[in-house]
Formats: C-alpha cells, sequence, structure tokens
C-alpha cells in the first residue's frame, strides 16, 4: 500500500462515512483505510475492504493513534479527521510532493471551512505571542493581516509553493512511516488538542522537516465530531499547558509556568462562560 487512512470515529458515524466516500471517490486503490471505533454505538455498514477496530472505550485521539498505525502497512500514514473531505487528487498531490521532497517527514494541506473560508492549519512554533494570537483569538479575527499574525499562521500567506513550517493541523496530516518509526509511541498524555504540535515537534527533532502545501485542499467542518464544547474547552487548555511544560522550562514549577497556567485558565473560564452565554441565548 502507498498510503493508509486513518480515522478515529467517536459519535460521528455520518461524518466518517462521508469521509470514507471522499477517500473512495479518489479512485485510489493503494489505499487502505482504518477507522478506530472510540464509541459503542451500534457500527453501520461500511464499503467494503474499510477496516474497523473497536476499542470499547474513548481512548482519545493519541492512544487510538498507537494502537492503529502498526496495523496499517502504507508507506504513508494519512491522520484524518472523521469530520473532512478530501478532493480526488488528494493522494496523487501528496504522492508527487513526497516523491519530489525525500527529506520531508510530515506534510499537512490548505484547509478550509464549510463556508470555503481558510483555516489557520499552519503554525509556528507555540509562544507566549501564540498564546495572545491564537487561532479564533480576538485580536487574530481583528487584524488578520497584521505582520504579527501572518507570522504566527503561515497559511494567511499568498504561498504557491510547499512551505517549511513547525507544525499542521491533526485535522489532516501525511506522515511518513520512516518518520513514525522514529517518533513512536506518540505521546498519550495528550488525549485531544495538541497531539499535532507534538507529533511535528518531535518529527523536526528527529530531523524530519513539516511542510505546508496551499495546493492540497481539504474541507473541515470544525467541531463537527465534537460533542461537548465545555469539555472541548477544558482539554484545549489542559493540553496547551502540557505541551508548555513538556516542551518550554523543565523542572519545578517556575514563576514563567505559574503565568502561563493562571493565562490559560483566565482564558478557559472566559471561553467557558462565552459558551454557556450562547446556549442561553439559544433557548430564549
Amino acid at each position: 500500500m502507498k498510503f493508509s487512512v486513518v480515522i478515529v470515529n467517536y459519535h460521528s458515524w455520518p461524518l466518517t462515512l462521508a469521509c470514507v466516500a471522499s477517500l473512495r471517490a479518489t479512485g485510489r486503490e493503494d489505499v487502505e483505510i482504518l477507522i478506530v471505533d472510540n464509541d459503542a454505538e451500534t457500527v453501520p455498514d461500511l464499503p467494503p475492504g474499510v477496516n474497523l477496530a473497536r476499542s470499547g472505550e474513548n481512548l482519545g485521539l493519541t492512544r487510538a493513534w498507537n494502537r492503529a498505525i502498526p496495523q496499517t502497512t502504507g508507506e504513508f500514514v494519512v491522520l484524518l479527521n472523521p469530520d473532512t473531505l478530501v478532493e480526488e487528487d488528494f493522494f496523487g498531490q501528496m504522492e508527487a510532493f513526497f516523491e519530489g521532497e525525500p527529506s520531508a517527514g510530515v506534510a499537512g494541506p490548505r484547509i478550509l471551512d464549510a463556508d470555503g473560508e481558510l483555516q489557520l492549519s499552519a503554525r509556528r512554533e507555540i509562544s507566549l505571542l501564540s498564546g495572545l494570537l491564537g487561532r479564533t483569538s480576538l485580536l487574530t479575527r481583528l487584524f488578520p493581516k497584521s505582520p504579527l499574525v501572518k507570522n504566527q499562521f503561515p497559511a494567511l500567506e499568498e504561498l504557491a509553493d510547499p512551505t517549511k513550517v513547525d507544525w499542521v493541523s491533526g485535522a489532516c496530516m501525511a506522515v511518513r512511516r520512516e518518520t513514525l518509526r522514529d517518533i513512536s509511541p506518540l505521546d498519550e498524555r495528550f488525549f485531544l488538542y495538541f497531539e499535532d504540535a507534538d507529533l511535528c515537534r518531535r518529527a523536526r527533532e528527529a530531523g524530519w522537516p513539516v511542510f505546508y502545501l496551499p495546493d492540497v485542499e481539504v474541507l473541515h467542518q470544525t467541531g463537527g465530531s465534537s460533542r461537548s464544547k465545555p469539555k472541548a474547552i477544558w482539554l484545549l487548555h489542559k493540553s496547551a499547558f502540557l505541551y508548555h511544560r513538556k516542551h518550554g522550562p523543565h523542572g519545578p514549577m517556575s514563576l514563567y509556568s505559574a503565568v502561563i497556567l493562571a493565562g490559560l485558565a483566565a482564558r478557559a473560564l472566559a471561553k467557558l462562560l462565552t459558551s454557556a452565554a450562547g446556549r442561553v441565548l439559544e433557548k430564549t
């Protein structure tokens, strides 16, 4: 097999089946598809040839990847969200890129949401600045053409060629098999969120560059497979702090880490309050 696609399903079978249909529509026969089912719902009829691994519990994303990847055989492993759709030439473009860039370890496409709006799927390394200029932060939305924002999100640049970046979104990333051998197992402490940043950082540190491919497009229905917004907010900020402690200053909790923790806690609380207010308004 040239490509192995791993999809982790959690209460999202309609989306997962649509994703599989888009993969089949590419017409490639050298692609295997493995779905890891992280819930206990009844499994619908799957297309012939689609492999299923039932976990019996919600393993989270990284644990599911660690269980699935050894079961695959492709030269490249595509880690794909269930709420995504690929274009017909997706695999052809990915194959051409990796053949032309033998040093590349990870590649991520240009990602659009359901309305055709660009998602900021290519990032610079996480820093204090990126905490202020998050993908959905007010400053980023108000000043998307600011040099500071563009520096944090290379996807905003008018790029014509594959470009080295620090990390790409786990909604869709293709990883060379040799790269996975060098960095596996993936860090299962990242239950959800920042598992992509951690994977890409470890790939770069192992000598495998990460690339953003502006000519390869994938549709992503953001949040389509997330049922609990409050829980998602909690997991996002928990994983952000874990990433900071893993790759930032080591040792006992420093003043800098305490400031990061306080900032993330305040940010999470603000988002939880906003989410709660939104639900109240929907009911009125």
